[in-house]
């Protein structure tokens, strides 16, 4: 394989690291590394896993029979290291380190740092080589704190202590944009859109000027197939000193037991909407619910840009049914157009972001100490 624009992705999750290989545009190889939880819970932390999962990924290269030194760039998920601006940032010492001391612990914050480990290796062979002016480089882009240093306005709570984290899905919904830009033949940066990820967790993003200038948080609006979403606060207070839970447990009853799992004992659309159409009430109303809340939360974003919205985008995994997109669309379409662009394009993202910065289209933030 040629090395002009060969591109390298690697995207960790829970229980496994999707690593692809692109040529160019063109996704050419692409395995999802599963890993087991006997595998897994032989580390104590986050960091243990690191060298565990870098194997794996040099594994995949190998299996392809890709050499390290073809290699044009490797493009890594960002986890949590700070307020960082949207698009692709090097990846320095610097961020390797804030990764590594994340205060927010997850697989993607090990992705920078195989990134870079792989791109100096792949260095080394390119020079053993005789290419001495080898430049193999990790990029980041789009981490989930990828949001720009946010507004003041858009951080109060109500509550002093609590400040709003700018944390959502930037990669998607930003990759989602740029995608209907392009259909649309217009400048991404010049449009505004409403993009609502629903996934496990949903998140609605209000896109202007090519970043996220605020959201509504899966912990702040609507419920989803995982998670409660924003719910009164005194009785959940209340419920928080029941003595019926203890915090761990309580935090697994907001995020992962919560919402569609925590009424119907289901996480996944397809069977809620099988159940619903075999007659079950509670499901229909639950999915209604859902349906309405995530409605309200598309609608109020309109107000931030006091109505001036260009078109309203559906994406993420739930964006394949038809029942549920319909419905949502109904009662949201008198704010703006509504598409729909299903399922989830983190590869292509991440890649595409990458090829932007090889061919000079976009240019790289450096990472310092004091954006993380």
């Amino acid at each position: 394989m040629m090395k002009k624009e060969c591109i390298l992705v690697v995207n960790p999750g829970s229980t496994s690291t999707k690593a692809a290989l692109f040529h160019g545009e063109q996704k050419v190889i692409s395995r999802e590394l599963l890993h087991s939880m006997e595998d897994l819970k032989k580390f104590s932390d986050m960091n243990e896993q690191l060298s565990f999962r870098k194997k794996a990924v040099l594994e995949f290269l190998r299996e392809n029979h890709i050499r390290l030194r073809e290699l044009s760039a490797i493009a890594c998920r960002g986890g949590v290291v700070g307020e960082l601006e949207s698009g692709a940032y090097l990846v320095n010492q610097e961020f390797v380190d804030a990764s590594l001391h994340s205060p927010a612990p997850h697989p993607a914050n090990l992705s920078p740092v195989i990134g870079y480990e792989i791109a100096k290796e792949a260095n080394r062979a390119a020079k053993e080589n005789g290419e001495n002016d080898a430049s193999i480089k990790a990029y980041v882009y789009d981490p989930v704190c990828g949001c720009g240093i946010p507004e003041p306005v858009y951080t109060i709570t109500g509550v002093p202590e609590v400040k709003k984290s700018f944390l959502t899905h930037v990669l998607n919904s930003r990759a989602v944009g740029m995608e209907q830009a392009k259909r649309d033949g217009v400048s991404f940066e010049d449009m505004t859109y409403i993009v609502a990820h629903l996934g496990g967790g949903i998140t609605v993003n209000l896109l202007r000027d090519g970043r996220i200038l605020d959201f509504v948080g899966d912990d702040e609006g609507g419920f989803s197939p995982e998670r409660a979403g924003g719910l009164p606060v005194r009785p959940l207070v209340k419920l928080c000193y029941s003595g019926k839970y203890n915090e761990k447990e309580m935090q697994v009853r907001l995020k992962g037991k919560g919402g569609l799992t925590a009424y119907l004992n289901e996480n996944d659309l397809r069977k809620v909407e099988e159940r619903i159409d075999g007659g079950d009430k509670t499901a229909g109303l639950v999915w209604e619910a859902m349906v309405l809340q995530t409605a309200k939360d598309i609608a109020s974003l309109a107000a931030v840009t006091f109505g001036r919205v260009d078109k309203i985008i559906f994406t993420g995994g739930m964006a394949y049914s038809q029942k549920f997109t319909e419905a949502l669309k109904k009662r949201v379409e008198f704010v703006a157009p509504v598409s729909v662009i299903a399922g989830t394009c983190e590869m292509e993202a991440l890649a595409l972001g990458a090829l932007r910065v090889l061919r000079g289209e976009e240019k790289a933030h450096i990472f310092t100490e004091i954006a993380g």
